[in-house]
């Protein structure tokens, strides 16, 4: 609720909302041809002058019919997506590219090389990860959240700076669990437009009835700052993706309760997003289905990395923010699988 209260003050300010009139008349419209309250009118940004059909975009219900049912949904694979150490596990059986997992702890018990470690205190962890360090000689690591979501908790820990970020981080190290992985190399033409988070394409994946996979949507996301993430919730954005040409399209959103800003180019760097080339697309779309296909929920947003040599898993989300995506896509409810999904789960 809080949230889309922040939404509205954005909208009152925003110089690129339709007449009042006009907004009044959809509103209504809206809840009368959906059925349901237009509750995210504002945060999907259906007020700007831009949206010609209102309607096309999903209501809060049906983006939760999707999400939550039990046609969709299998909850035996969404325990292992949603657990960042079974995810990691998962994708090396499976052999998907994936960030190497280099140690993890579970609060103050640590694994690295075969090896456990009781670990209570500063001085040890420190010396835990000298050792981890001068092991792999990794400069970085890359610490995530076991249980976490929106890149909330994350930490880039490197060698240079270890003393001082023991001193910042070391209790939080101490008292929650995280997955230790190799810090990704990201591809030189994305680290032009920004170089300080890792910046991934948000692939949606669905399997059919048949168990087909096919994709949904892509969308890239950028950080802004020195965020080390891309995540909208961190204040960074995303960009819709055309697939077939490869490349970025349009502007970039960010989300309404962070300012629902609209960029034409990253604040940043400055380069111009509409049009911008990403390398290794056609091999981000492959290997999502093949991720989907060896991860049988039926649809799983993945965020997929570009590397040097090509895309890197990050991570899947059985919650895929389909808002963002719906966004991007200008209304999911005219994408012709969306419409079977939801035939499928509302006979």
């Amino acid at each position: 609720m809080l949230s889309r209260l922040k939404n509205f003050q954005v909208f009152l300010k925003d110089k690129n909302k339709k007449p009042p009139f006009v907004i009044a008349k959809e509103l209504i419209h809206f809840g009368y041809v959906k059925k349901d309250l237009p509750v995210d009118y504002f945060r999907k940004y259906l007020y700007r002058k831009e949206v010609l059909d209102h309607t096309s975009y999903l209501t809060k219900k049906q983006y939760y019919s999707i999400i939550e049912s039990p046609k969709i949904l299998i909850p035996e694979i969404a325990m292992i997506l949603d657990n960042k150490l079974c995810f990691s596990w998962h994708a090396a059986q499976n052999q998907l590219p994936t960030p190497k997992l280099i140690s993890y702890n579970v609060r103050h018990t640590y694994f690295y090389n075969s090896e456990t470690y009781t670990i209570t205190n500063h001085k040890a962890l420190a010396a835990f990860f000298i050792t981890v360090f001068t092991d792999t000689t990794q400069d970085a690591l890359f610490l995530k959240p076991i249980k976490g979501i929106g890149g909330k908790g994350c930490l880039v820990l490197e060698k240079a700076k270890l003393k001082e970020q023991i001193l910042k981080h070391g209790d939080t190290l101490l008292t929650t669990s995280y997955i230790h992985q190799e810090k990704i190399n990201q591809h030189p033409d994305i680290n032009v437009v920004h170089s300080n988070s890792v910046n991934t394409i948000r692939v949606n994946t669905y399997l059919d009835t048949e168990g087909k996979a096919h994709v949904l949507s892509a969308l890239m996301r950028f950080g802004i700052g020195t965020s080390i993430t891309d995540n909208t919730s961190a204040g960074g954005f995303f960009v819709a993706v055309n697939m077939e040409a490869g490349s970025l399209v349009g502007s970039g959103f960010q989300d309404l309760d962070k300012g629902g800003g609209v960029h034409g180019c990253h604040p940043d760097s400055k380069i111009i997003l509409n049009g911008f080339k990403i390398p290794f697309l056609h091999e981000t779309l492959e290997l999502a289905k093949l991720a989907s296909l060896k991860t049988p929920t039926r649809i799983i947003g993945w965020d997929i990395a570009i590397g040097n040599f090509g895309p890197i898993i990050v991570e899947g989300n059985t919650n895929p923010c389909l808002s963002m995506a719906d966004i991007a896509y200008g209304g999911y409810c005219k994408h012709p699988l969306i419409k079977d999904i939801l035939k499928e789960i509302n006979p």
